[in-house]
């Protein structure tokens, strides 16, 4: 009961944050004011996009240790396997967009709801923290990403961002670091 409440409390704030419609809303009652793309095209897209990061996965991968000795698997066994599920699932999406066709054509998505923009400033954010891991090193980019994240995502408890920034990366460095004796990505400068 609780969650329903949750969830018509959400709708109720989204209302009054966008005039008294939802994105959906305003998109279907204001088709000129966001741009709306089938969802064919959008899969067709995705379908590519995985596709190239799957084989970009996969070709990295393959430079390290893939076959599993006493010791375990190589180093390149696991992002290899990483990089296959995502080629298969494009794949899929490709497949099931092709059978569907005609229903996914007909059924339109709107790019530019705010929603939508706060994933692209999250795809951003996750992109030049891969950017942050060349240049500085691991640790550091990720204490600075994961406050970014939280701000994202409406935390304005400043400690609390910095405890948990804290505490994810002293969990990452105790397991990776020490008990599993990963080393993980340093700073371009340091090497």
């Amino acid at each position: 009961m609780s969650l329903i409440k949750e969830g018509s409390a959400f709708l109720q704030w989204m209302k009054k944050s966008r005039g008294g419609m939802t994105d959906a809303a305003t998109a279907s009652y204001y088709p000129g004011s966001y741009r709306m793309v089938s969802m064919r095209s959008c899969n067709f897209i995705v379908t590519l996009i995985g596709l190239l990061l799957g084989g970009a996965i996969m070709s990295a991968a393959a430079r390290f240790p893939l076959e599993i000795t006493e010791q375990g698997p190589g180093a390149g066994f696991w992002p290899f396997l990483l990089g296959a599920a995502l080629v298969v699932a494009a794949v899929s999406l490709a497949l099931y967009t092709m059978v569907h066709r005609a229903a996914l054509t007909e059924e339109k998505v709107a790019l530019g709801t705010a929603a939508n923009r706060q994933a692209y400033v999250m795809i951003g954010m996750i992109l030049l923290f891969c950017a942050m891991i060349h240049l500085i090193g691991f640790y550091p980019a990720a204490a600075l990403l994961i406050p970014c994240v939280m701000y994202r995502l409406e935390c304005r408890d400043k400690k609390r961002m910095l405890l948990t920034a804290a505490g994810v990366v002293l969990f990452i460095y105790l397991v990776f670091g020490q008990l599993l004796h990963t080393s993980l990505p340093s700073s371009v400068f340091l090497e």
